[in-house]
């Protein structure tokens, strides 16, 4: 972590064309030009933080696509902190055009504020009480309505069947508005629908097949065993003949397309008047989850809202269902909470800055499910894409921080990126220190505009692809010190034979564009998936990559690009590794191929200090991806301006997400 200096340059001086927007861990430099100063003059910008009084240089700036300012990050500052940047400003020949300074402090860590004034709701209330601890609110709904700045609301215990909860008061960051589980108790938000809890309320339309009245779209759900609290999830299904035959209509991509050929236990389906299930056994032993409520909290148009301790689910309506959904909103705080069987858990839309989701968990239960039926079929196609945190197309929030969750068995991880409007001209966008075990297809994208956008700091592992940039446009992304371990070796993407890859780059909004500066640091991608690549690149377009200490690792092959003329590739200080020995390092578009290091070195340019080698992880299987002591990574990295001064702990960096020493 970086100490702000408390020695200030005698030549600091801050300007107005520099802005330094600081998160807890990181902070943007994003520079304007003067006017009389075009981009089109500019050969270079470096940016330098002050470190104990001395100028340290850190990423250079970028341009931002073509609207003329520039950006980079600053990584491993203190919260709450000042800092101090200077921006260098040089010509086409290197000639020095301007010498800028700029100023930003880094936001303190949030904390669940401790008030006077409290309020309870609980299940066994009333909501004509006046909301004591000895006479409660009976719902939630009623409670937000009447909470004031300055006050908690304690959740009892129980399970609370509600949603379309709004706050009626306007919060400030002095006096916020606080939404706390009650001290050691577990209170549940549940979307279901409270008139299907018991299966005698559902009729029986013959061969395990059962329906219930409805208004509402049902997309997602659950059955819970009586006797043992396991949880079957629901799959959506489009027709009811597909559902009364347990089969998926997709036999042109499937041979056996039966339910049980994809660990689909139970099946739902609604025509709009009814919904239908099947069941693995009995209806009779299970209480039966279908999502009534759309959304769960709705935070719009307020600021200062903190949520903390309440464990939400079975939020799937429509197509639109959320846990919570943060819109046109500031400094929102969600910590300590659990996000169970939903179609998206978390999203944010237009101008919600600030917003800190943290210490949670994620949770689904679909790897089994088929993949390609998913990605295609309208029944399903897009509802479990979202993840546990969607930013929605339209957001153009800054100060987005991620942190310290756990994702488990989620279709998609996160999706961070806006990709129809864009009005900031950063995101500042954080996704850190988060634990991921199982995705069926991308453990993060960073789909859309991406500028200042930092993924680090995270272990992930069992994927079909790990970081999708399809496109991240505008840039500058940021993928450092990642994990990124068994891609393609979930259930559906080893039964459908994909293979896995570290990262995606085709598809997404405007392809014809490509994505932004893109920087991969000290990356560790590494799978036993037999079908994998160590890199797959299908659309190869972009304004710059950039490649450090990484390493790259696949079974069947090395690096596969589906263009014989990509965009540019600095690569160097990597290690690639191929665990098939008789496959060629690189091709491009199938039929240009470099079979040794040499030829790529010399044909490509790249790896003209990297190695092709085996890393010699501890013990991949297990999940434990650190360097082993004999490991010829270790030592062989290069410094990296503002990415890992302070990290290595040998004569030189390693390559990959660890420092073994």
């Amino acid at each position: 972590m970086i100490e702000p200096s408390t020695r200030i340059p005698s030549d600091f001086a801050p300007s107005p064309t520099v802005e330094v927007y600081g998160n807890y861990h990181t902070a943007g430099i994003i520079v304007g030009l003067p006017e009389g100063l075009k981009a089109p003059q500019i050969g270079r910008m470096q940016a330098y933080l002050n470190v104990n009084g001395v100028w340290s240089q850190v990423q250079d700036p970028v341009e931002v696509r073509n609207y003329g300012w520039f950006a980079t990050s600053l990584f491993w500052l203190k919260p709450e902190s000042t800092y101090q940047v200077k921006v260098e400003v040089l010509g086409t020949a290197s000639n020095t055009l301007a010498t800028w300074y700029g100023q930003g402090a880094t936001r303190k860590e949030p904390v669940i504020r401790e008030t006077t004034d409290k309020l309870y709701v609980a299940t066994d209330g009333n909501d004509s009480n006046p909301g004591t601890l000895a006479a409660p609110f009976k719902t939630l709904a009623h409670g937000v309505q009447v909470l004031k700045p300055g006050e908690t609301l304690f959740v009892r215990g129980g399970t609370y069947y509600e949603g379309d909860l709004q706050f009626a008061a306007k919060a400030n960051e002095a006096a916020p508005l606080i939404v706390r589980a009650y001290p050691g108790e577990k209170p549940v938000i549940s979307g279901a629908d409270p008139a299907a809890l018991d299966p005698a309320a559902w009729k029986d339309e013959g061969s395990g097949v059962y329906s219930h009245p409805t208004t509402e779209g049902y997309r997602s759900g659950y059955l819970e065993d009586k006797r043992s609290g396991q949880i079957v999830r629901f799959f959506p299904i489009p027709s009811l003949a597909e559902l009364r035959a347990r089969k998926i209509n997709d036999t042109e991509n499937f041979k056996d397309n039966r339910f049980a050929s994809f660990g689909i236990e139970a099946g739902i389906f609604t025509d709009g008047t009814r919904v239908y299930i099947t069941t693995p056994g009995s209806l009779a032993d299970y209480r039966v989850n279908i999502g009534l409520q759309g959304r769960g909290f709705q935070i719009a148009k307020r600021r200062s809202i903190q949520i903390d301790g309440l464990r939400m689910e079975c939020f799937g309506a429509n197509d639109f269902s959320c846990a919570i959904f943060v819109d046109d909103s500031d400094d929102v705080l969600i910590q300590n909470c659990q996000f169970h069987n939903s179609g998206c858990y978390i999203t944010a839309k237009r101008t919600a800055h600030r917003l800190t989701i943290q210490d949670c968990l994620f949770k689904d239960d679909i790897l089994n499910w088929p993949f390609g039926y998913m990605k295609s079929d309208g029944a399903v196609s897009g509802f479990f894409e979202t993840g546990s945190i969607n930013v929605d197309g339209t957001f153009s929030g800054r100060g987005l921080v991620f942190r310290r969750n756990k994702i488990r068995g989620l279709f998609d991880g996160a999706h961070l990126g806006p990709w129809t409007l864009d009005e900031a001209r950063t995101q500042e966008t954080d996704f850190y220190q988060n634990d991921i075990d199982g995705c069926m297809d991308d453990f993060i994208e960073v789909d859309g505009y991406a500028r200042n956008v930092r993924v680090f700091d995270n272990y992930m592992v069992r994927s079909l692809s790990g970081i999708s940039v399809a496109q991240a446009l505008d840039g500058p992304t940021y993928m450092i010190y990642n994990v990124i371990g068994d891609c393609g070796m979930v259930p559906a993407a080893q039964r459908e034979k994909n293979a896995g890859y570290p990262f995606k780059t085709n598809g997404g909004p405007e392809v014809e564009v490509g994505s932004g500066p893109m920087y991969f640091y000290h990356n560790t991608s590494f799978t036993l998936d037999p079908l994998s690549r160590a890199m797959l690149v299908k659309s190869a377009k972009w304004k710059s990559l950039t490649m450090r200490n990484n390493i790259w690792a696949g079974q069947d092959a090395g690096i596969d690009i589906w263009e014989e003329n990509p965009s540019p590739i600095d690569m160097d200080y990597d290690t690639l590794y191929i665990g098939n020995t008789n496959v060629p390092l690189v091709v491009l578009q199938y039929h240009t191929i470099f079979k040794s290091i040499d030829t790529v070195r010399r044909r490509l340019k790249w790896l003209k200090h990297g190695l092709v080698a085996d890393p010699l992880l501890q013990d991949p299987k297990s999940g434990d991806f650190t360097l082993r002591g004999d490991s010829p990574c270790i030592d062989a990295g290069t410094a990296l301006a503002g990415i890992n001064e302070g990290r290595a702990l040998g004569k030189a960096p390693d390559m990959g997400a660890y420092e073994s020493r």
